[in-house]
């Protein structure tokens, strides 16, 4: 007697070995641009960056690398606050704040710190907390999504701040 088995398209993975890594890279179009202050929103008026890290809908995994790249080469401190789900952050240029229900879809915080400049511009490697920051995104998408926040006064305008997170995605 013969048994066949049959594997059904999806997400069944025969002979797959190690992770699968992804990166992201995201400019955000910034509505303002301008001289900020400490604690400001840098981004698009109402609309967080987002991060393509999944796999599949609803997927998960782990972000392994962050990086802040300052064409403007200002190198001042910021952090980039993770989310599970889209929220509105309001003005570009505004006093970052979080009401409590987005607080509860926080994955968490990566600061940029220490810059490592050249003439064209200045970058910021992250620091992940744990060595890892595990995310599962939201029903329908494959996307987490991101607010940087400047820690000084930085003068970027539109093209000048890119983030990358690189992710191992399940």
């Amino acid at each position: 007697m013969i048994y066949q088995t049959q594997v059904r398209a999806g997400e069944t993975h025969i002979g797959s070995v190690g992770g699968h890594t992804i990166v992201s890279i995201v400019t955000p179009t910034l509505s303002v641009g301008a001289t900020y202050v400490a604690n400001d929103y840098v981004g698009t008026d109402h609309t967080p960056m987002s991060f393509t890290l999944a796999r599949v809908n609803a997927g998960s995994g782990v972000i392994v690398g962050a990086t802040l790249i300052d064409y403007a080469v200002a190198s001042v401190a910021a952090e980039l606050w993770l989310f599970s789900a889209t929220l509105d952050m309001g003005h570009d240029s505004d006093a970052f704040s979080l009401t409590d229900a987005q607080a509860l879809t926080c994955i968490g915080v990566i600061p940029f710190s220490t810059y490592y400049a050249s003439a064209l511009n200045s970058i910021s490697t992250g620091t992940i907390p744990n060595g890892g920051l595990p995310f599962v995104c939201g029903a329908g998408v494959k996307t987490i999504f991101g607010c940087l926040v400047t820690r000084g006064a930085p003068a970027y305008t539109n093209g000048l701040v890119s983030v990358r997170l690189a992710a191992l995605a399940d």
